[in-house]
This record gives structure tokens, sequence and C-alpha cells, in this order.
């Protein structure tokens, strides 16, 4: 890390630093509101599988439903480097809000069925998908490169906010007031982000890639990646993660809760809190630290720490112990993500950063993979057990990639922006 880490009114003024941009501040309240209502949906909604079915396959199989357009994600970016990343936003979390109303009307009535759950999450997987490209694009628009990593932190400490408070108030208004007033918040909070995101000013997108055919777009961004080995290797770590690690806290968590732990749904609530406010800790500490000297470095060190402390909880038989430990894979976590994001957004030149994020977002993929092979190994072997197993396995090939790709050790910061593979309709 370059400097001395600051202190006082310094750190203050230094974490906060990206809330003077007025379309940030925007964009992080619209975030927040959308983490919020995304939370409280994996809360409601897994544990409404888990007690419909009570099968660990299934509840992995409505996670997993959940990420269905991530491999579109490449088409995504073409779209998203060509038009308005400004209204695709709105667009896209209109969409959150008009599922959850759908969600709503079947609870109210009492209608809701496992099979409207996975029909609605597939929808909701292709909103999904194009609103975290689009998110995630549009962070660099809003601010400088030297900014990326406090403002990707902030974001992600909001959301993490969120994540602590919506599984917490899923969780025991589930209990206490059932499905439909559940769902009434979720779609009262999934409105108030579209209000957010209608603020936003700043231009954004363009006539990038607009001259050429569909087919070439993907060629030039499957060739520019291919050229840029540092950039390759970003991305298999994004799908190595979400395959191995992330399915625990994007699924998998209500199966951990009631069959390795004995908790309730107000206990789940607890244990995702745990994880966010771990997330949360991270996130805060990335922002306020200068930036990075060897950001590849703390990936794979990160990524470590996160699959062995995912081992770790799955030696935990209580439920009180379990928090701590979550806690802490909730900081790997942020250090891992939040690095990996800002790494591959400076490192991506700027025409093509939709495009290489559509292709990121199609690392999630590796999510929806985990967790159907974690849920199913689940039902055979337990959940701990198969949790250990994907621990076990993200460990070997983090050293894999690690090995593999040396030069993402020194992958540096200051590291020039490789050039844009000219295609050959310009």
């Amino acid at each position: 890390m370059d400097g001395v880490r600051p202190t006082g009114s310094a750190t203050a003024t230094n974490l906060f630093r990206s809330f003077k941009l007025r379309d940030f501040r925007f964009l992080w309240l619209s975030d927040g509101m959308g983490g919020w209502a995304d939370q409280m949906e994996l809360v409601v909604l897994g544990w409404f599988v888990l007690l419909e079915t009570d099968s660990p396959f299934m509840v992995g199989l409505y996670a997993a439903l959940r990420f269905t357009g991530t491999l579109l994600s490449p088409l995504y970016g073409i779209v998203i480097d060509r038009y308005d990343r400004k209204k695709l936003l709105r667009n896209a979390r209109t969409g959150f809000a008009v599922i959850a109303a759908g969600f709503l009307l079947l609870s109210v009535t009492d209608r809701l069925e496992v099979w409207h759950v996975f029909a609605l999450s597939a929808v909701l997987g292709m909103v999904r998908a194009f609103d975290n490209v689009t998110r995630q694009t549009l962070i660099a628009d809003v601010v400088d490169r030297d900014g990326l990593m406090n403002a990707v932190a902030l974001t992600r400490s909001g959301r993490d906010t969120t994540q602590i408070v919506g599984p917490v108030v899923a969780g025991v208004m589930l209990s206490r007031a059932g499905m439909g007033a559940s769902y009434g918040l979720i779609v009262g909070v999934y409105l108030a982000g579209v209000a957010f995101a209608y603020q936003l000013r700043t231009p954004s997108g363009g006539q990038a890639g607009r001259g050429a055919s569909l087919l070439t777009n993907l060629s030039e961004t499957a060739t520019y990646i291919g050229r840029h080995q540092m950039i390759l290797a970003l991305l298999l770590m994004a799908f190595l993660v979400n395959l191995t690690a992330l399915p625990l806290s994007l699924g998998l968590m209500p199966v951990y809760a009631r069959d390795g732990l004995g908790a309730s749904s107000t206990g789940l609530g607890q244990l995702l809190a745990a994880n966010a406010v771990g997330g949360f800790t991270g996130s805060v500490a990335i922002a306020v630290l200068p930036n990075f000297r060897r950001p590849g470095a703390v990936i794979l060190v990160a990524s470590l720490a996160w699959h062995a402390l995912i081992l770790a909880v799955t030696r935990v038989r209580w439920f009180g112990p379990s928090l701590p430990v979550l806690w802490a894979a909730g900081i790997a976590q942020s250090f891992t993500m939040v690095t990996m994001t800002v790494a591959l957004l400076s490192v991506t030149s700027p025409e093509l950063r939709g495009r290489v994020n559509g292709v990121r977002s199609m690392a999630v993929y590796g999510l929806p993979i985990g967790l159907l092979t974690t849920g199913g190994l689940a039902d055979v072997l337990g959940i701990t057990t198969a949790m250990a197993i994907s621990g076990a396995v993200g460990m070997f090939f983090t050293l894999l990639v690690a090995v593999r790709f040396r030069g993402l050790w020194r992958l540096s910061q200051e590291s020039d922006v490789p050039a844009r593979t000219q295609s050959s309709s310009e």
C-alpha cells in the first residue's frame, strides 16, 4: 500500500471522498435499496422453498435460478457500451419492483407455490445480471480512476449495510407477520431504489461498438481478453469464488442454519447479518486505506483466507461460535471482491468496460453451478461436509491460478491500461 494510513479527520475525508460527487451519492443510495430488498427476498423465498420441499438441492436450485442471466452477460455488455447506462439502470430496477409485486400478489392471495418461485426467480435472474453489469460499469463513469477503489468499496459497504439489516428484518417479519407483509416492504424498498436511480444526471455510455455487428463485438472482446493475461486471470478468479465460496452466503445459508445449527428463520437472518457485518468491516477498511500497491496479491491471499474460513465454519456445531467465523469470512470476501472489481475496471480500456464487465458477470455462472453441486452433495453427505469440500476445492484452485498466472502477484494499481484491440470495422 502507498503512503501511511491517515488518522482523525483525514481518515473521514479519505473514507467519504466519493460522496462529494452528486451522482455517486444517488447511485450508492439506489444500490443500497436494491441490496436490502434482494437480501430480504433471499431469506423469505429460500426459507419458503426449504419448508415446502425439505430439500437442500431445491434450495440450491432456487438460488441458482436467481442467476439465469449470467450466460447472456456478454450480450448485455454490448448493449451497455452502446446506450445510456443511466436509463438502462432505471429500467432494470423498475423490473425488480414489478417482479416483486408479482410475488406480493401471489402471497396475499395465498396462491404462491414453489414453481412460481422458480419461474419468477428465473426472470428476476435475467434482470439481475443486466443490472449488475450496468451498475459496475457505471461506477467508472461517475468517478475517475484514482477514486475507483474508494467508490467500489463504499458501494460494497452500502450493500453490506443493507445486507445486515435485510436478513434480520426479513427473518423477524417472516416469523411474526408472514410473507405478505414481508413482500409489501420488499416492493417499497425496490421502488425507493428506482426513485434514487432517476436522480442520476452524469452522461454515461455512448456509441462504442455501434458500427460493428454483434459477432464482431463478441470477437473483439474475446481477442482483447485473450491478449491480456491479467484480465483473464481476474476473470478466472471471479469464476472460482462464485463456484466455491459464494454458494454458502448466497443460497445455502438456510440449509446450514437449520440442518447444521438447528436455527430458526430468525437465526438465519442473524447468520447472514454476521457475514454482512464482516463484509461491511472489510469494505470500510478498504475505503479508508490508500490504493493497494499490489492488488493481485491481495486478491489471492484474501481468497485463500475466505475458503479457509468456510472450512473452519464446517467444524462449528453451535450457533454462537459460528457468528465470528462468518464475520471473518465476510471481511475476506470484501477484500477479494472489491479489489477484484477495482483491478478489472482499472486495467480495462474504457470503451470496452461494458463488454469486459459482461464477461465478468458471466463468471457469476459459477455460482449456480456451485449452488447445484454443493446443494446436491448436501442432500447426500450433509451440508457441513458439502461446504468443506467446496472450501478445499477453492483453496486448491486459488493456488493453481497463483502458480499459472504469476504476474498476478505483481499486478500494480499503476499498471497501464491495455490498448484496445482494433476491430475490422474501424
